[in-house]
C-alpha cells in the first residue's frame, strides 16, 4: 500500500522526510516494547502478509524495541531476512510525535495509561490527518478526545477510534448486530459480561498488567472531571439522555448459560461507549432509535457479589485521598492484593482466560391482519465469546481495526466509537475470520399480545 518516501533515521532521533509523497508506513505500533505492545507486534507481523501493509515500531527505548523485533525475526516465518524500522519517539515532545504521525497512515497506540500519555498522540494524528486506534477502556480519556478533537478530525479526515479492546468491541458491535437482526423496534438491551478461566483450578496468579491497574485507579479518582467533560461532550453532540442506573438491578440474579447467577452493574466503559454510538446513529445517520442499554458483570455467587460490591465502593472512596492514590499507583502489586504486577499475567493464564457477553434485547413489533394492527413483544438473545480477552483478543481487535481503516471505505473522519466507525465495513467479518471472537444468535422469539389469527 505505501510507496517509497525519503526517510533518514539519525541517532539523535531526528527524521528527514518528503511529506509531499504518500506515507512511508501503513501502520506504526507505538509502545511496541510494552506488555500489550508485544502482543500487538506479533499480530501485526502475522497479518502484514495477508493484508499487504508496511509497518514499523516506535517508542522511547531503542534497545527494547530491537529486542521485540529480534523475537519476531526468530519466531515468525518470512521475517528472518527482514528489517523493520524503529522510530524513536519521546511522548513529552510534540514535534517528535508529529514526525512519527506524518509518515504513517495509522498509529496503533499501546502506551497507557492513556489519561496521562494519550492526548499528545491523538492531537498529533488529528493535526496530520493520520488515523489512530487504541485499546483503552478509560472513559475520561475517550470523552475528552471526542469533545476536544472531533471537529478537527472531521475537517482533516482523521479517524480516531478508541476502545478497540476486550470490553467495548464485543459490546458495541454486539448492540449494532442486534439492531440488524431484530424484527421490530428495540427498546432495551441488557448486556451481561462474564470473565472466567478454562482451568478448573483456583490460582492466585497475577491477572493484569500494572498499566491496566493504574488506568482503573485514575478512572476512579477522576469522577468529578469525568462528569464535567461528559456534560460538555453531551452538549456538543446533542446527547440528551444517557441510561440511568436501574436501582432494582444493583444486585440481582439473571439466568446466564442456563444458570441463575448474581450480577452487578458495570456502566464503564461499555455503557458510555454504546450511548455515544446510539447517539451517532440518531444525530448523524438520522435513524429512529429509542433504546436504553445497560451493562452488567456476572459474578456468580451472592457472597462474591457482595464482596466485589464492597471492595469497589471502598476503593472508589480511598483513591479520592491523594496520598492513598499515589500509593495505589506506585505499588500496584501490594495494593491490588497481587492481582496486578509490572510483569503482567503469564502466557498460560492469558490463554486460559475467556470472556462471554450475553445480550438480552427486548422491543415492540407490529403484526398486521385483515382487521387490525396488533402489538407484540419480541425478545432477542445474542452470545459473543472471546479467548484471552485482555491481550490476545485486544491485539487482534486493534490491529484489524487499523487494517479496516486502511482497506475499507470510511468516508467520514472524527473521533468515533467502534460501532460508529466500523458498522458498514468488514471489521466484524475479519474478527470472526481470524478467530478473535464467536458470535451466535441464540433466540429471536415473538410473544403476541391480544393477537388472533
Amino acid at each position: 500500500m505505501a510507496n517509497e518516501q525519503k526517510v533518514k533515521f539519525e541517532e539523535n532521533q531526528n527524521l528527514e522526510f518528503d511529506i509531499t509523497r504518500k506515507r512511508l508506513y501503513d501502520i506504526v505500533v507505538l509502545g511496541a516494547s510494552g506488555y500489550t505492545g508485544k502482543y500487538v507486534v506479533r499480530v501485526v507481523a502475522h497479518l502484514s502478509k495477508k493484508y499487504n501493509f508496511s509497518w514499523a515500531v516506535a517508542g522511547r527505548n531503542k534497545n527494547l524495541l530491537q529486542s521485540v523485533l529480534n523475537s519476531i525475526y526468530e519466531s515468525i516465518d518470512g521475517y528472518k531476512d527482514k528489517i523493520i524500522d524503529i522510530i524513536p519517539v519521546d511522548l513529552k515532545d510534540f514535534k517528535c510525535v508529529q514526525l512519527m504521525t506524518k509518515i504513517t497512515s495509522v498509529v496503533i497506540n499501546c502506551v497507557g495509561p492513556y489519561y496521562l500519555y494519550g492526548e499528545i498522540v491523538v492531537k498529533s494524528c488529528v493535526s496530520q490527518g493520520t488515523h489512530y486506534v487504541d485499546v483503552t477502556g478509560e472513559s475520561l480519556f475517550m470523552d475528552k478526545m471526542a469533545y476536544m478533537y472531533n471537529n478537527e478530525a472531521e475537517k482533516n479526515g482523521s479517524i480516531i477510534v478508541n476502545a478497540l479492546g476486550m470490553e467495548s468491541v464485543p459490546a458495541d458491535l454486539g448492540v449494532d448486530y442486534l439492531f440488524q437482526k431484530f424484527n421490530g423496534n428495540l427498546t432495551s438491551i441488557d448486556i451481561y459480561m462474564k470473565l472466567g478461566s478454562k482451568s478448573s483450578k483456583f490460582n492466585t496468579d497475577v491477572k493484569m498488567h500494572d498499566g491496566t491497574w493504574k488506568s482503573i485507579i485514575y478512572h476512579l479518582a477522576t469522577g468529578n472531571e469525568r462528569l464535567r467533560i461528559r456534560n460538555l461532550l453531551d452538549k456538543s453532540i446533542g446527547m440528551t439522555t444517557r441510561p440511568k442506573p436501574n436501582i432494582s438491578k444493583i444486585l440481582h440474579k439473571q439466568e446466564i448459560s442456563k444458570r441463575s447467577q448474581w450480577c452487578l452493574p458495570m456502566p464503564e466503559p461499555d455503557q458510555a461507549v454504546i450511548a455515544r454510538s446510539l447517539n451517532y446513529s440518531k444525530i448523524v445517520e438520522k435513524r429512529t432509535i429509542n433504546c436504553e442499554v445497560r451493562n452488567y458483570i456476572v459474578i456468580g455467587s451472592l457472597i462474591m457479589a457482595v464482596v466485589n460490591l464492597f471492595l469497589c465502593v471502598l476503593l472508589s472512596c480511598l483513591v479520592l485521598i491523594p496520598p492513598l492514590k499515589t500509593l495505589f499507583v506506585n505499588f500496584p502489586k501490594i495494593f491490588s492484593l497481587g492481582i496486578a504486577s509490572e510483569q503482567g499475567p503469564s502466557e498460560k493464564n492469558n490463554e486460559n482466560s475467556f470472556v462471554s457477553f450475553t445480550f438480552i434485547g427486548k422491543g415492540d413489533i407490529s403484526i398486521k391482519n385483515t382487521n387490525k394492527q396488533n402489538d407484540s413483544t419480541n425478545t432477542i438473545i445474542l452470545k459473543i465469546k472471546a479467548s484471552n480477552p485482555g491481550y490476545g483478543f485486544a491485539s487482534k481487535a486493534v490491529v484489524l481495526g487499523a487494517v479496516t481503516l486502511l482497506q475499507d471505505n470510511i468516508p467520514k473522519g472524527g473521533v468515533l466509537t467502534p460501532a460508529s466507525a466500523f458498522k458498514n465495513t468488514n471489521y466484524l467479518k475479519r474478527l470472526i475470520e481470524h478467530e478473535a471472537m464467536d458470535i451466535e444468535l441464540l433466540s429471536n422469539s415473538i410473544n403476541l399480545k391480544n393477537h388472533t389469527d
